[in-house]
């Protein structure tokens, strides 16, 4: 028996139609790949399409930025760069659309290497590789008829992070540390931030128009309906996402999910971020540690929290012209500065390398001069000297910027 040996930058075997090529160009070295293409440069140019397909198929933006950046090495792979395929995706008998074949290794059941050329999708666009993967996520049957990725999809799925053990136990990689590995990008290039912030407050609200609910939080065209709704009903709101874009999908208890423009605005809709008594907690990971504030900027006797931290926010609100995020509950005079868990973009003007906080080098890792990157909080030092925080454990010298 013959069996697919699949290496690369990204994880090892995928399963039927997702696989990972093996050329020259894809598997660089860690410097040449690092240094050809930052992080912050590759979530520039796919971080939107990663939304649009999130609000489409309801699906998290985070786990699907995380995957694409191991499979893809930042965006650098062959399949990436001249097929726009940032997921892998191999070209099986149902795939109508252009293809791109490349260099595949295989392997016996021995453990003898050998290479084959394969077909792989080939995408007109970006988004068109995204709402690909959002399909599979949505449509593809597992045992039994039921869904293969239910378990990942944003109503199922209580964080990011569950989403990413989720697709692991669903077999979409043999990797034993695939969901290892996609939790320590979520969580050290701040991923979920491009996620819909989730509520869980309760209201009634009335209906604007009358029409469908869907049994999906999904564009309307991806999920069944479920039951309907008429103008002028009074309902009970119990869940709400809103996308990137400001667009929200509401569920409706008993009911299912609605657009949010299908319910009338005014005093029993949503509280707005800033109404902290009602605003539901949504989690977020503090890259940087961080003092606590009281409500007119002093900081509070409280102690203050360390980096790595899960910590659940409350809305967030301006002091003295700084943002920050209400925390501890959703009435509490306790807030973190924003910065410190969603950063600042500075442009270098030095290549640099990338330590930890022992003030060692982490690899070959080399960022070029000029490009852009996101630093967590204010500056640190590490013995004496000056850092600024770019990911979890990881920092650039000051300096550099």
């Amino acid at each position: 028996m013959k069996r697919r040996f699949l290496t690369g930058l990204a994880t090892a075997a995928m399963l039927t139609s997702v696989a990972v090529p093996v050329t020259n160009n894809m598997f660089l070295s860690n410097q040449a790949v690092e240094a050809s293409a930052t992080s912050d440069a590759f979530l520039s140019k796919v971080s939107l399409q990663a939304q649009k397909t999130s609000k489409k198929y309801g699906v998290y933006a985070s786990l699907m930025l995380a995957q694409a950046a191991l499979e893809s090495g930042w965006g650098t792979s062959t399949l990436s760069t001249k097929a726009n395929n940032f997921f892998g995706m191999k070209a099986a008998n149902t795939w109508t659309g252009a293809t791109y074949k490349v260099k595949t290794a295989e392997q016996t059941s021995r453990g003898k290497t050998y290479y084959i050329t394969a077909a792989f999708r080939k995408y007109s666009s970006y988004q068109a590789s995204f709402d690909d993967y959002g399909l599979k996520m949505r449509t593809t049957l597992g045992n039994y008829g039921s869904m293969r990725y239910s378990k990942t999809w944003l109503e199922n799925a209580s964080s990011a992070s569950a989403a990413a053990k989720a697709i692991k136990a669903a077999g979409y990689a043999t990797d034993k540390n695939y969901a290892t590995k996609l939790i320590s990008h979520i969580g050290t290039y701040n991923l979920t931030k491009y996620d819909p912030v989730y509520s869980g407050t309760n209201y009634t609200a009335k209906v604007a128009k009358s029409g469908a609910t869907y049994f999906y939080p999904t564009d309307h065209a991806v999920s069944p309906k479920k039951s309907y709704v008429t103008a002028g009903q009074t309902v009970t709101v119990t869940k709400t996402y809103t996308y990137y874009n400001g667009k929200k999908r509401m569920y409706l208890k008993g009911l299912g999910w609605i657009n949010g423009e299908s319910l009338n605005t005014g005093s029993s809709q949503a509280p707005s971020a800033d109404n902290a008594a009602s605003v539901s907690g949504q989690m977020k990971v503090l890259m940087h540690s961080a003092a606590i504030y009281t409500s007119t900027g002093a900081k509070s006797t409280a102690k203050s929290v360390k980096a790595g931290k899960s910590v659940t926010t409350y809305g967030s609100v301006t002091i003295n012209g700084a943002k920050y995020y209400r925390v501890k509950s959703a009435s509490a005079n306790q807030f973190i500065k924003a910065s410190n868990f969603d950063g600042t973009s500075r442009k270098l003007k030095h290549n640099a390398y990338i330590y930890n906080n022992a003030g060692k080098r982490v690899g070959k890792t080399k960022w070029l001069k000029g490009s852009t990157h996101t630093v967590y909080g204010g500056r640190v030092k590490i013995k004496g000297k000056q850092y600024y925080i770019v990911g979890l454990n990881r920092y650039v010298k000051k300096a550099n910027f």
